[in-house]
């Protein structure tokens, strides 16, 4: 099943899955195939997004297509729902709600999606970066927790508004306030689930009690808040500015948080859902050795295979334990 923007439906295409009114009858059940007339009864629904079945058509589509395509759909919800907070609009429920549906539901289907450093979003606003970023670290993590449907959707929502609270400059003690000014800002919007209210609360808690601002300590503190609040942190990390890092980096970062601010499951969880080094990643061994990632070590992701440009060789970093990658190049 793909995701795509409705402007970009086709003749021929499959529905996906069924597509309901706003009131909960059924309009098109799973596997019509659209034409013209049926396209643009979707489009005067006010649908944004809709799943189709991969076709024959639609087959060439890699797994990179997909995860761009959920990237895409969640900057479009995050840009509707803080323009609407900034100009005291009305709050984009049903696309909340209708991106919810579908983005669990692509994240429960892709059976091996995982998150690398090259499909971080990076452009465009700082906020609606990071909110990416985190929101699907948090879906693929509650994925890797064995979590139901029901439980990936209300970490979708508290994920994806984790932030909300620094959507608008309230007063000069707004960072530590931020989760608070969420909580109280989407607790009076329409079907937020009291879950997902609760990680926008709770996203900066920790498990020894020093997070904020709550000071939370043990069982009070959600696993759902504490799946949000490594990915944010895992991501501010990561694109700190000020530093370059290596995804290896990364991993010894929240290796570094078990127990004091996360447990061991949701640490654990977290490192199957991220790659550091995905196949076809250009890097630099030690020794100015330059290669690219033909394969991954499961026991240590961080170690992976690489074969040489110099001599065409392949050299697993597990069983040559003097080579590092010490540099990722970018794929332009």
């Amino acid at each position: 099943m793909l995701i795509i923007p409705v402007n970009e439906l086709e003749d021929g295409d499959k529905l996906g899955r069924g597509l309901y009114t706003v009131d909960g009858r059924l309009m098109l059940k799973q596997g019509v195939a659209l034409n013209s007339s049926l396209i643009d009864g979707i489009k005067r629904l006010g649908h944004r997004y809709i799943s189709v079945e991969m076709t024959e058509r639609r087959t060439a589509i890699s797994g990179a297509d997909i995860k761009k395509s959920l990237m895409n759909m969640t900057k479009d919800v995050l840009n509707q729902i803080f323009r609407s907070m900034r100009t005291m609009s009305s709050f984009p429920h049903r696309t909340l709600m209708e991106w919810t549906d579908h983005i669990s539901a692509t994240i429960i289907e892709e059976t091996d999606m995982k998150l690398s450093c090259r499909d971080f979003a990076s452009s465009g606003e700082e906020l609606v970066a990071h909110s990416q970023n985190v929101c699907i670290l948090s879906l693929l993590t509650a994925k890797a927790l064995g979590y139901n449907k029901k439980q990936i959707e209300n970490i979708a929502i508290g994920s994806l508004l984790h932030d909300i609270g620094l959507v608008l400059p309230y007063d000069d003690t707004l960072l530590l306030h931020h989760p608070v000014i969420g909580y109280e800002f989407l607790r009076k919007q329409q079907g937020i689930p009291e879950t997902a209210l609760r990680i926008v609360l709770q996203h900066h808690e920790q498990l020894d009690g020093r997070g904020f601002p709550h000071g939370l300590k043990g069982k009070p503190l959600l696993e759902s808040s504490q799946i949000c609040g490594l990915a944010s942190d895992f991501d501010y990390f990561m694109n700190d500015p000020t530093h370059d890092r290596l995804p290896c980096e990364g991993f010894d970062f929240v290796m570094s948080k078990i127990d004091s601010s996360y447990s061991y499951g949701v640490v654990k969880a977290f490192m199957l859902a991220f790659q550091p080094y995905p196949v076809g990643s250009k890097v630099v061994l030690s020794g100015g050795l330059t290669g690219t990632v033909c394969a991954t070590n499961n026991a240590n992701p961080c170690r992976p295979i690489v074969r040489l440009e110099q001599s065409e060789t392949q050299v697993d970093l597990m069983k040559h334990m003097t080579f590092k990658v010490i540099k990722v190049i970018p794929a332009f």
